[in-house]
């Protein structure tokens, strides 16, 4: 698991191990413990404490089968009426929404980002901007990064720019742009294009864009299992890899039955979703279509981002909801 691990948080952060291996070898100065910064996130009341259901979208339990509800029956019982469910639009969800993750990795934390998701116009814009630390040596390497992501009112990417600021010029700004069906991702003086399905195609970048997953999957209407193509932040497979004529990678959502978190005293019911791609396989929980945390968990190592701004400590799952 420590190594899926390793390559979860390389896709998420778009920067490769040998890269920040370069920076370490170079970079032999002590720097500040930057955990310190955690200490001055501030806290805000969770919505929905108290309450028994996932808020704002009807929870899962063992009366549906794979996402989708079971038809009512008649009156007379001689044929199943279907259920009729309304998809929400962009002007019903709570926009914007606010928050600060902090990713934990071998129960150290190990970065946190600031991200909103908000409303402008005709257009959902997700911008964020954080850091990651990584121990090198002597040294704590420290990378500073802003990300905004342009999506259409269904949620299609429009366009993605992400800049890293790196030590020792290390650091890297990338664009992408999805029109008419095609992906132009540069970086530099580099540019490839790749062709894709706008009308299902998802951007990971840092873990902030985790936080559109709720969103995308309840606006659109998906029911079970959908598959996305994925542009990975630091961009598709090169031109040279084996596998780039099959086209951009395929990340997995299902929706799947609701669980119960606990935190300080209070327990909660939350939607759960299963991710699953070439980067491994990912839990999310959500609030509603708001984003409270991801977990990657195997026998040795785990992954966890929780908004901190919501829970001090993170959040403990407590078992899955049942009738």
């Amino acid at each position: 698991m420590k190594r899926r691990t390793k390559w979860i948080l390389g896709l998420s952060t778009g920067l490769p191990i040998l890269f920040v291996a370069a920076v370490a070898v170079f970079l032999w100065l002590s720097s500040p413990n930057p955990e310190s910064d955690l200490a001055t996130i501030e806290m805000k009341e969770l919505p929905g404490v108290g309450e028994d259901t996932a808020v704002g979208i009807d929870p899962l339990s063992g009366g549906e089968v794979d996402g989708k509800a079971m038809s009512e029956i008649s009156p007379d019982g001689e044929w199943p009426n279907p259920v009729v469910k309304l998809l929400p639009t962009i002007d019903e969800v709570d926009l914007p929404i606010e928050g600060t993750l902090v990713m934990i990795g071998a129960d150290k934390p190990f970065g946190e980002e600031k991200f909103e998701l908000s409303l402008e116009g005709e257009q959902v814009l997700l911008r964020s901007s954080g850091k990651f630390w990584f121990k090198a040596l002597i040294a704590t390497i420290t990378l500073n990064y802003d990300q905004i992501l342009q999506m259409d009112s269904l949620l299609r990417p429009m366009s993605l720019t992400s800049t890293f600021d790196a030590p020792l010029g290390f650091g890297r700004e990338i664009q992408a742009r999805f029109e008419d069906g095609i992906v132009t991702v540069q970086s530099g003086d580099d540019m490839e294009q790749y062709p894709a399905d706008l009308e299902r195609a998802l951007v990971v970048g840092t873990f902030s864009t985790y936080a559109v997953i709720p969103l995308v999957y309840e606006l659109r209407g998906f029911e079970g299992e959908v598959s996305l193509e994925t542009l990975v932040f630091g961009g598709p497979p090169t031109r040279d890899d084996e596998n780039a004529a099959d086209g951009l990678p395929q990340t997995t959502i299902k929706r799947v039955e609701d669980t119960r978190i606990s935190f300080g005293d209070h327990e909660l019911t939350v939607a759960q979703y299963r991710i699953s791609g070439d980067m491994g396989t990912m839990m999310l929980y959500a609030l509603g279509m708001e984003m409270l945390g991801l977990l990657a968990q195997g026998d040795e190592d785990s992954l966890f981002v929780y908004r901190a701004d919501y829970f001090e400590d993170g959040f403990t799952l407590i078992e899955a909801v049942s009738e």
